[in-house]
């Protein structure tokens, strides 16, 4: 039932490594501005990512046939997707920080430590925040479904109105925050103020479906937005506080998110190139999980920067290669597969991501 996009799975894992590596780059104070810059894209090309291959599932199990079992098993097949990896990462950055067990720990384990806003003593384990909006939107997405679909008459408009009221809502909540100074903490990496990116990608799917792809235009459109964002990210990095491009942040880096997927989906990877595509895809998750435990030992060796890099790249591989064999495989094996038969079974549902 699962059917991965080779495509998709190469922009999954180089939008892990541009995470990644920048992060290095900051911590080893080079060209920490562009670094920051190109992290920041990265981390929200993946939240259109997650919506859009989110997408199928949600429709064909929680719009289509929405019962209280199929909600069950979405939400088990998210968790055992995502939280056993994720706690590992986690009790590996509290034993070295050293915070095991503290109240932050604790926050970070129930991925509430920036549902409002930020309530971290120590933000020691950072990348968790992008997490905690996925996983907000794995529980509020689904719940918004089930509210809606009854009150909606069927058809394929359904879906768009589920989706868009859902990014309406953030949208909303997010228009209607208070000004601050500290944008960056206080809603950009907020889960309230953030879901929307993720209800994007959902929103792209249902678009897609409808448009037929040109390569020309698709990849146009994916340089034009990507230099946009960068020009208007950077700036942000570099000035601390801009209001106006803080506003529309959510819009171009969404449009940025939609275009890369657009573009990706054209590319037509075949015999090794899409082998490596779908091993990048594979160990994606665990590249942006543990490449924090690689930072320490690297730069503490202090070698020449290019060697360095190499030598981070390399291990946050290792260490994502060894966790997607021994932890990711099996939980994923294990998981609850959706009841299906020849009446019910559909182009959406034979898409389900992993």
């Amino acid at each position: 039932m699962t059917e991965r996009v080779a495509s998709l799975d190469l922009l999954r894992g180089l939008a892990a490594f541009s995470v990644a590596v920048p992060h290095f780059l900051m911590a080893a104070q080079l060209a920490p501005v562009a670094a920051e810059t190109i992290s920041i894209l990265g981390v929200e090309v993946f939240f259109v990512l997650s919506g859009y291959v989110l997408a199928p599932q949600i429709i064909t199990f929680l719009i289509d046939r929405p019962t209280g079992r199929n909600l069950m098993i979405f939400w088990l097949r998210r968790w055992m997707r995502t939280i056993p990896p994720y706690l590992i990462a986690l009790v590996a950055a509290s034993v070295l920080s050293p915070q095991l067990l503290t109240s932050d720990f604790l926050r970070y384990a129930f991925y509430v430590q920036n549902v409002t806003g930020q309530a971290n003593t120590l933000d020691y384990f950072p990348i968790a925040w992008s997490l905690s909006v996925e996983e907000w939107f794995y529980i509020l997405f689904p719940l918004a479904c089930f509210g809606l679909v009854p009150i909606l008459p069927e058809g394929q408009a359904r879906p768009w109105i589920i989706g868009a009221t859902f990014v309406a809502a953030i949208t909303l909540f997010r228009t209607l925050a208070p000004a601050t100074d500290h944008w960056g903490n206080d809603i950009r990496r907020v889960v309230l103020f953030r879901m929307d990116a993720i209800g994007y990608g959902f929103l792209l799917h249902l678009a897609l479906e409808r448009v037929r792809l040109r390569p020309f235009l698709a990849w146009l459109a994916l340089i034009v937005t990507t230099l946009l964002a960068l020009v208007l990210t950077q700036r942000l990095a570099n000035v601390g506080t801009d209001h106006t491009i803080e506003t529309a942040f959510p819009f171009y880096i969404g449009s940025l998110g939609a275009a890369a997927i657009a573009a990706f989906l054209t590319l037509d990877l075949q015999g090794r190139a899409a082998a490596a595509a779908l091993f990048l895809g594979r160990i994606s998750y665990s590249v942006y999980l543990f490449h924090f435990i690689a930072l320490g030992p690297v730069l503490g060796l202090a070698l020449p920067w290019p060697v360095s890099i190499a030598a981070f790249v390399a291990i946050t591989a290792v260490i994502a290669i060894l966790v997607s064999i021994a932890i990711e495989t099996p939980v994923l094996a294990a998981r609850p597969r959706y009841a299906t038969s020849p009446t019910h079974r559909t182009y959406r549902a034979a898409k389900e991501p992993t």
